[in-house]
């Protein structure tokens, strides 16, 4: 399949991690991926059938879509190299700006990359939702979902005023401390990334999974996705990344979907995240330390 180059941006700057190139070689047509052990043809069912005739996804077959498993399920069809339906999602984000308030930061991040997914040229009323003053949100989130918009736009990121709100607090999880890395790096900040990458690493359970901080025995995908994230963007991988493997293929369920934990209800949003994390820690073992 050849790319566009607002594509290949995607690619580039698709909001958490870039695909190198050998991962991609890894991509065949069908069946499970050689080496990466994701059963493709079970993932693309389960997404398919929750795809609304009118365009959009939603978790539940008898829910209306929404923006957020719209916008994971685009996003795992991606990393699948799966062709896509444009002309339905075009039609459902020309309803989208109808009736919903985008006015979030991560919503508004969501809307603009569906957009730029679909081949459509950004609508006025996002344009202007683009050039509003997000200082009123939470100051973490404001500085993440603008980072990775104007990166999305090849549009250089913002200063900060102050880097003391996005330096690593012990009191972190995996979640915001995805997302300060994230803009500490962007911002090329100086911060003690062997610290995080011991913390990080220390939050992985004994079940393989990864819990909110260090000592947590429950783990969650997101949590997984958030630190398999931050150790690959710090050059570094989990202390059991085989039992951590094990843990995401056993959160996979009877519909092809993936579970939050094992033996748990699948959604939209973890299967995106399992995908994606067994992409990444495919990528570890070829050559991250």
């Amino acid at each position: 399949m050849v790319r566009s180059a607002g594509q290949r941006s995607l690619w580039k700057y698709d909001g958490s991690w870039k695909i190198k190139a050998k991962v991609q070689k890894l991509i065949r047509e069908g069946g499970v991926r050689q080496g990466l052990h994701i059963d493709t043809a079970r993932i693309v069912k389960y997404l398919t059938e929750r795809e609304k005739e009118e365009g959009g996804f939603s978790f539940a077959p008898d829910l209306y879509p929404d923006v957020t498993d719209t916008y994971y399920a685009i996003r795992t069809l991606q990393i699948l190299d799966v062709d896509i339906n444009r002309s339905k999602t075009a039609n459902y984000l020309k309803s989208v700006m109808t009736w919903i308030d985008v006015s979030f930061p991560r919503t508004v991040y969501r809307i603009v990359y569906l957009h730029l997914s679909a081949g459509m040229t950004l609508p006025v009323p996002v344009i202007d939702l683009l050039k509003e003053d997000w200082s009123r949100f939470q100051p973490l989130d404001a500085q993440y979902f603008s980072n990775e918009t104007l990166k999305l736009l090849d549009q250089p990121v913002k200063p900060l005023f102050s880097s003391s709100l996005f330096q690593f607090d012990v009191q972190d999880d995996l979640q915001s401390l995805r997302k300060k890395v994230s803009i500490l790096l962007d911002l090329k900040i100086d911060f003690d990334k062997q610290e995080i990458i011991r913390w990080v690493q220390l939050c992985q359970s004994g079940d393989g999974g990864f819990g909110f901080h260090p000592g947590t025995k429950t783990s969650y995908m997101e949590n997984i996705y958030c630190a398999l994230e931050i150790l690959s963007k710090l050059q570094a991988s989990p202390r059991r990344i085989d039992t951590c493997r094990e843990y995401i293929l056993g959160c996979q369920t009877k519909s092809g979907g993936f579970g939050r934990a094992l033996i748990s209800f699948p959604f939209i949003e973890s299967t995106f995240q399992a995908v994606a994390g067994l992409f990444i820690l495919d990528e570890m073992e070829g050559g991250s330390t």
